[in-house]
């Protein structure tokens, strides 16, 4: 590891990213992913938010997956862009207008509505931007749970950082960060669907599935289907609705159901405005998905060592040393405030 690096470098938590963009004033603020010089996005202030253009295309990711190697599920592709995006609620579901119409028509009903989510809405995070939805009772069949924590602890060895190094073209040495850490999958598990699981547990009715979870997609989509299916059919005061953004699993629910709302994802991710909230929580996601990206100098780390068990932990690497001590310098200045606990 650069020992420049390691000498600037500096442990915050999310929200105070904002300072670190706030030290960029009006210069445009671009997050690319180091190891292959991959540009993403770029943001530019606009009002009193900022202006995001989507800097690369999915050629862009094509010309690169041959130099990935047998790790191509590890390094960035181009759908991590609509992903961060989606769960910084910059985009949302093409027909997510359409499910806030289907919720009123629920509202109407005699019956316990349920909310049936499959795998992939946790992943999403859909439940804590849901707030649209007034006392949601969510279902969750076992599998669902038994499918996240299967991926929660999926760790990097020093052989597929070696690996994976060979296969970088610049700046190799930062896959050191993320030696005995989480893999993509496990990040995405830990810090998005199992956070989100715990987030509505107050609200779930989980319910057991007759077939064991597999480690296979499909089997398991059919087991979800199968078990919400037999719930609908034993409770005649619940009117369950699967919830997914898969269309192999709403093919399944055609015919004898369940009711389902299949969710579309966002399809367009031409320039938009975003709020300087939502680019602290695009920048966070891009550096916890892809385990570390670098927004213009700096090197922003996800998932690094002695983390520790709060995921909103990130570790900042600059290049430039003067940044570093103005930086560092505004953050205790801001900690100390924040001690104070004025109120407002």
């Amino acid at each position: 590891m650069d020992d420049e690096l390691v000498e600037n470098s500096v442990v915050i938590q999310r929200d105070e990213l904002q300072i670190l963009l706030n030290l960029f004033g009006d210069q445009p603020v671009v997050v690319d992913y180091p190891l292959f010089d991959l540009k993403l996005i770029q943001a530019r202030i606009s009002g009193d938010g900022y202006r995001l253009r989507v800097l690369s295309d999915e050629d862009d990711f094509k010309e690169l997956y041959a130099h990935y190697g047998t790790y191509v599920e590890e390094f960035p592709s181009f759908s991590d862009i609509g992903y961060c995006m989606l769960l910084s609620e910059i985009v949302q579901y093409d027909n997510i207008d359409d499910f806030k119409d289907m919720l009123k028509v629920y509202g109407k009903l005699d019956k316990v509505v349920y909310l049936a989510l499959d795998t992939n809405m946790l992943y999403h995070g859909f439940p804590s931007k849901a707030g649209y939805i007034k006392n949601p009772r969510y279902l969750v069949v076992d599998t669902v749970y038994n499918e996240i924590e299967s991926s929660v602890n999926y760790k990097y060895r020093p052989y597929h950082i070696h690996e994976m190094q060979e296969c970088s073209h610049y700046h190799a040495e930062l896959l050191e960060n993320l030696e005995n850490r989480k893999m993509k999958r496990a990040r995405k598990a830990a810090y998005v669907a199992m956070k989100e699981y715990h987030h509505i547990r107050e609200n779930i009715h989980e319910i057991k599935a007759e077939l064991p979870s597999t480690s296979h997609s499909e089997k398991n989509d059919r087991i979800i289907v199968n078990t919400i299916r037999e719930f609908d059919a034993h409770n005649n005061y619940a009117y369950p609705v699967f919830l997914t953004a898969d269309t192999n699993a709403s093919n399944l629910c055609e015919g004898k159901g369940p009711v389902y709302f299949h969710f579309t994802y966002p399809s367009n991710l031409d320039a938009r405005e975003c709020s300087s909230d939502k680019l602290v929580k695009l920048i966070y996601w891009f550096a916890i998905v892809n385990g570390f990206i670098k927004c213009n100098s700096v090197v922003i780390c996800g998932e690094f060592g002695h983390k520790g068990r709060d995921d909103d932990y990130l570790k900042l690497m600059f290049q430039d040393r003067k940044l570093f001590e103005t930086f560092t310098r505004e953050l205790e200045i801001c900690r100390r405030l924040m001690e104070l606990k004025i109120a407002k």
